[in-house]
């Protein structure tokens, strides 16, 4: 499978940034600079490095708050990522990643994607429930494809934002549908312990989570593909910010790292009913972690470049 940074980025969960301003930098804490008014909405920064040091890439996040658009109030999202260093010599990786979600919901309403460089592709995709029309361009020509999955499918930036509804107790896992890119992943996420984790800003309690995925096609079917894995630590707060995302590639272990954070003015509200997420919650604690699918949480994280399934308009 071919990967490029901002492959392994949507692949879990963020999408990249500065299209409407630069974010003030700050601690995952939350203190934010006197010099600077705070921002409306939520912004972050992320460094990517590879093997623990190598830095291959920065990512960028802005989080407008909610406004109307017609009879419908959306949160809109602007992000950016780009390789850098040697990273940027091989690849010339430059991706940006547009995102409309409804307020109510956080389900994803529409997609834009374009990416440059080594691989050059631009995606526009509208999701109307658990209906998906995708159009993938490439120089080569445009490829369409309408979908329909057996539950409300979620960009990994919006199921982030949905573990704020979530209870995230060890042992909760939650079931649901990843649209990344344009393959579509039946995903799980397990709660593996509540621990301590050191970050740039200093140490801060985290939420460990291991994900898990395996592709699907049209109507939910599994088509066989090794499940994909990585494991993602949010704080242990109401905000649930993403602090750090791993996985291996074919390039070696990949970490993303939360640099800035910014929390905003006015808070993104957090949905009175989930869609789109199954919660299966854990009674009582259990006695011992499920190690085995701990150590495999670093198993690859990485989008494939093979064709889609049927009913998929392009492989990631």
């Amino acid at each position: 499978m071919k990967n490029s940074s901002a492959s392994l980025l949507s692949a879990v969960g963020f999408a990249l940034l500065s299209l409407v301003a630069a974010p003030a930098q700050v601690n995952a804490a939350g203190a934010t600079p006197k010099t600077r008014p705070q921002r409306q909405g939520e912004a972050y920064t992320f460094n990517l490095r590879f093997l623990g040091s190598v830095d291959a890439g920065r990512a960028r996040l802005a989080i407008a708050p909610p406004v109307q658009q017609g009879d419908l109030s959306v949160i809109q999202i602007v992000a950016e990522a780009e390789a850098l260093g040697l990273a940027k010599a091989i690849s010339g990786l430059h991706e940006h990643y547009r995102l409309v979600l409804d307020a109510a919901t956080l389900l994803p309403r529409s997609i834009q994607l374009e990416e440059s460089g080594w691989r050059v592709r631009t995606a526009k995709i509208t999701l109307d429930g658990k209906t998906v029309d995708l159009a993938i361009t490439r120089p080569q020509g445009e490829q369409r494809a309408k979908v329909a999955m057996p539950s409300e499918p979620l960009d990994p930036l919006a199921a982030l934002l949905l573990l704020r509804a979530m209870r995230l107790h060890d042992g909760d896992k939650l079931d649901l549908i990843v649209l990344d890119g344009s393959a579509f992943y039946q995903g799980t996420m397990e709660v593996v312990a509540h621990e301590e984790l050191t970050t740039p800003n200093g140490p801060q309690k985290a939420i460990k989570i291991l994900c898990r995925g395996e592709r699907i096609a049209n109507g939910g079917h599994k088509i066989g593909k090794p499940p994909r894995f990585g494991m993602v630590w949010v704080s242990d707060d109401a905000a649930r910010i993403p602090l750090r995302i791993e996985g291996d590639t074919e390039l070696g272990k990949a970490e993303f790292v939360l640099t800035s954070f910014e929390p905003g003015r006015r808070p993104l509200p957090i949905p009175k009913k989930v869609v789109g997420v199954t919660e299966r919650r854990q009674e009582s604690a259990p006695k011992n972690p499920p190690t085995a699918a701990v150590e495999t949480a670093t198993a690859t994280v990485q989008k494939s470049s093979e064709p889609p399934a049927s009913g998929t308009a392009t492989s990631n």
